[in-house]
């Protein structure tokens, strides 16, 4: 009887087994960070894999409102984890849909959708590399410097400052990315106090600084939060250009510098 017992019990889990339900993995979508001209930070997590190994996760986008995998996709891992990366290769000045993904034996599960707007390119086309005109004086720039500040959060970590043989002026650039890595090519707006250290990375803010103790000179001035300029990174220069962008009076930028990468 006893015997009896244990195969029916056997027999009863074996079709409790054959009738599990397998899903499609449970996804969800990131927010997309960093939205520039050509390039965007996008990511999701894997919360769940129904049943079955996630063989293949990342994310997916189209200009069409509902992305699928034979869209633009790039697989970024496999099995539960969440990621964020840097996409690259997008117009600029155009809407895209994306939402992340994730690939088991039953399906594709997909994360919410988010849409996105890349940035216009620069509104002004510099001709002259390493010259500004500020309005109050045109500089012929000599040297671009890189430095990577680390004495408070104030300042970012990345700052590039001019310097010219002609003139007093100077002007610095802050920006606050992810890595310490080069801005990505888009328009950067200016904010005031503090860049949150470790927070806020990568979200297309800068702060901008003209320097000036020459003669009869003001000292200087600070771009007010809002100001707009524009970054092209081709790989290899990191170019900033500023397109009648007011840094206080009386000073108002024309023209762009490059940092060789």
């Amino acid at each position: 009887m006893k015997k009896l017992f244990l195969l029916v019990l056997v027999i009863a889990y074996s079709c409790e087994i054959e009738n599990i339900e397998y899903l499609t993995p449970i996804v969800v979508t990131a927010e997309p960070l960093n939205v520039q001209a050509n390039t965007a930070m996008l990511g999701g997590s894997v919360l769940a894999e129904g049943g079955k190994d996630v063989t293949e996760f990342g994310v997916v986008w189209s200009t069409g409102n509902t992305p699928i995998i034979t869209d633009n996709k790039m697989a970024l891992g496999q099995r539960l984890n969440s990621f964020l990366e840097l996409i690259s290769g997008l117009k600029n000045a155009t809407t895209y849909y994306y939402r992340a993904y994730a690939i088991n034996e039953v399906g594709v599960g997909y994360g919410e959708i988010y849409e996105f707007t890349t940035d216009a390119e620069a509104a002004c086309n510099p001709i002259k590399d390493n010259f500004i005109d500020t309005k109050t004086a045109q500089i012929n720039i000599s040297d671009v410097a890189l430095t990577f500040p680390s004495y408070g959060f104030d300042e970012g970590n990345l700052q590039f400052e001019t310097t010219s043989f002609s003139s007093s002026i100077k002007i610095k650039v802050q920006f606050n990315e992810v890595n310490k890595d080069f801005p990505q090519t888009g328009q950067y707006t200016t904010i005031q106090g503090d860049f949150d250290g470790q927070y806020n990375l990568s979200n297309g803010s800068a702060k901008l600084y003209l320097i000036d103790y020459g003669i009869g000179s003001q000292g200087g001035a600070t771009a007010a939060p809002g100001t707009v300029f524009y970054v092209e990174n081709n790989g290899t220069d990191l170019t900033i250009i500023f397109c009648d962008t007011p840094l206080g009076k009386p000073y108002i930028l024309n023209g762009k510098f490059t940092y060789p990468n």
